[in-house]
């Protein structure tokens, strides 16, 4: 064989070694520019059914159109929502795996599950915000208070005399935060869904909840419970007459349930941008807007960067709230 040939063939061999040994972060990158080509996998960390899972496949389908593709909804309901979570996290940053981000999996229960395998803040690209929404306290109609001032007033005169129930790490997180800032004492009885935690205190198994709207209002607007007060800084668009928490004498205590989308660390820039603009578009034009107003969700549209502060505030936040309070358990 001759030099050149020789030659030739290191130089082959060179090329193939790159390959093989080229990051997925790079690959990914390499093919950008036809992105998407084939489905792509949404991850929701929660069974169906749930919010997370019902706001997914509000913008499903126009979410398919833009990107002409199909859009995979991949439900990994488990250790609330850590599970899912952590699946996409090690996921190829190709663009072709996305996770649902949201209150609780993303920001509260990272800070009570020992031995997490993923950083919110390091190991995700955030793509957008997708919503926000309230949460609503509501009691039994037998618990004799008209006000959430009234309550308290009960609360604190009998410690331990009432339950409050939550179906997830966050409602139960809120609560105890809620509570404690009241210096009220109250018993907490986890159930296994906001649905169920609802039913429960409509069936008075527990006497108060704090719950998203999908599953508040209606009993309340059916008689079957009494809202007190919201969480948001705003009162919710459904129940106008509601006072917030922070009308009701409890200054500065403001919480906004959300959802978002991510993709893992490293996804390419001009792939993050791309979905970023059709995810944004969903969100602000066609019939998906009011489709997820009318089941009690706002949609609320950001940029990458907007949404990565945001999810940064909210992990600290939580992470302060969880130490401050002492709180340990996980549902």
């Amino acid at each position: 064989m001759g030099r050149s040939a020789a030659w030739l063939l290191v130089l082959a061999a060179a090329a193939m070694l790159a390959a093989a040994l080229a990051s997925p972060a790079a690959l990914a990158a390499e093919k950008a520019g036809d992105y998407p080509n084939r489905s792509i996998r949404l991850i929701v960390p929660f069974p169906p059914g749930g919010g997370t899972d019902t706001v997914s496949r509000a913008i499903q389908p126009a979410l398919q159109q833009r990107l002409g593709q199909q859009i995979i909804i991949d439900n990994r309901g488990s250790a609330q929502g850590i599970t899912g979570t952590a699946i996409a996290a090690s996921a190829v940053p190709d663009g072709y795996t996305l996770v649902i981000a949201e209150i609780g999996a993303t920001a509260v229960a990272p800070s009570l599950t020992p031995n997490v395998t993923f950083d919110v803040v390091k190991d995700f690209a955030p793509i957008t915000k997708l919503i926000e929404q309230p949460y609503i306290l509501s009691v039994h109609p037998s618990v004799p208070a008209k006000t959430l001032g009234d309550f308290i007033k009960l609360a604190q005169a009998k410690p331990n005399g009432y339950n409050y129930g939550s179906g997830n790490v966050t409602s139960h997180v809120m609560q105890e935060v809620f509570y404690r800032t009241a210096k009220a004492t109250l018993t907490h009885v986890p159930y296994k869904g906001s649905g169920p935690s609802v039913t429960a205190t409509v069936q008075n198994e527990v006497q108060t909840v704090l719950s998203g709207p999908g599953a508040a209002i209606p009993m309340i607007k059916a008689g079957r419970l009494r809202g007190l007060a919201v969480t948001t800084i705003k009162r919710a668009r459904e129940l106008p007459d509601l006072p917030t928490i922070d009308e009701s004498g409890y200054k500065g205590f403001e919480v906004s349930g959300w959802y978002g989308v991510m993709a893992p660390a490293k996804t390419p820039a001009p792939i993050i941008a791309r979905l970023n603009q059709d995810f944004v578009a969903v969100l602000s034009t066609g019939d998906t807007p009011k489709i997820l107003m009318a089941r009690g969700y706002d949609p609320a549209p950001t940029t990458p960067e907007a949404f990565r502060k945001y999810l940064q505030q909210e992990v600290a936040r939580w992470s302060r709230a969880v130490k401050e309070y002492g709180i340990k358990s996980i549902e």
